[in-house]
């Protein structure tokens, strides 16, 4: 395969995944992609609540291939359903406390003993197949200030460079997300939570290795600098300051009375001993 078909097939992916990127953060391709991850790694649920024909991690890059194509296809079917990206996101919005809802009745249907723990659990799953689109949502939100800030100060290619670092880094928390809910699946209920979390984390810090500081985190940084300076320079400059009041070694004034300052002074001088030495009369010895 020569350079030109390698880039041609690179640039076919960066074009395909750029198509999905946006459902994938702000819609059902985060729980499509981790549902057959999940399904990939420890098999498919029967009717009984257990999975069976689990691949683990026999192939892993076979398997993130196909949950992507898989996201790809019911991104596509959903956006052709909702007639529109924004529409199809709306509308999964719309239908997130009647998913709820009926996550509860199913679980409480299927509780033997304490029904409203199994209405909870079934609701909680439910709102964990909407989590990964409300957790973007709130990524994105949280940027915004981010983007304004580095558009104010550096114009609109500020904002257009801080956009870009801002989705690199919020997609690939969210695949790490995916990946990591999909590894802790087993464990009930707090097992996606936990892997989305910490996959979100993995995957934003992998990405800040290449997109560097967020505009706040270099301006924060740069204003921590500048008050480390003025510190130093104040601490400095105190250092050679002499006070000009009492505490001043130079001008500090004589605490003893005239007498007894002649006295010390006759002391010193040794009484008579200098007769009408001039220096003497001027200090006024006259013993």
């Amino acid at each position: 395969m020569n350079i030109s078909a390698i880039g041609s097939k690179a640039y076919n992916y960066f074009k395909r995944g750029l198509a999905i990127a946006p459902d994938f953060v702000l819609g059902t391709g985060n729980e499509i992609f981790s549902k057959t991850l999940t399904d990939s790694f420890y098999g498919k649920l029967t009717n009984e609540g257990k999975r069976e024909g689990g691949k683990y991690f026999k192939n892993f890059w076979t398997q993130l291939k196909n949950a992507t194509l898989e996201t790809e296809k019911v991104n596509k079917a959903n956006i052709e359903n909702n007639k529109g990206f924004f529409k199809n996101m709306y509308h999964q919005l719309k239908t997130l406390p009647e998913l709820m809802q009926s996550g509860w009745k199913e679980g409480a249907a299927k509780a033997s003993k304490v029904k409203w723990w199994g209405g909870l659990t079934g609701s909680l799953k439910s709102l964990g197949k909407r989590l990964p689109l409300l957790a973007g949502l709130f990524a994105i939100a949280v940027e915004i200030p981010n983007i304004w800030s580095a558009t104010k100060d550096k114009g609109l290619l500020g904002g257009v460079t801080e956009t870009a670092k801002t989705a690199t880094r919020v997609t690939s928390g969210m695949i790490g997300g995916a990946i990591g809910a999909a590894l802790l699946s087993p464990i009930p209920v707090v097992g996606p939570l936990l892997g989305s979390v910490v996959g979100y984390m993995a995957g934003d810090a992998l990405a800040s290795i290449f997109t560097g500081k967020s505009h706040t985190e270099k301006k924060m940084a740069a204003e921590q600098q500048a008050q480390e300076q003025t510190q130093q320079q104040a601490k400095t400059q105190q250092q050679y300051h002499f006070d000009t009041g009492t505490t001043n070694p130079f001008m500090m004034q004589p605490t003893m009375t005239p007498q007894e300052l002649a006295m010390l002074q006759m002391q010193l001088y040794g009484g008579n001993k200098f007769g009408n030495d001039f220096m003497a009369k001027q200090a006024g010895i006259y013993y």
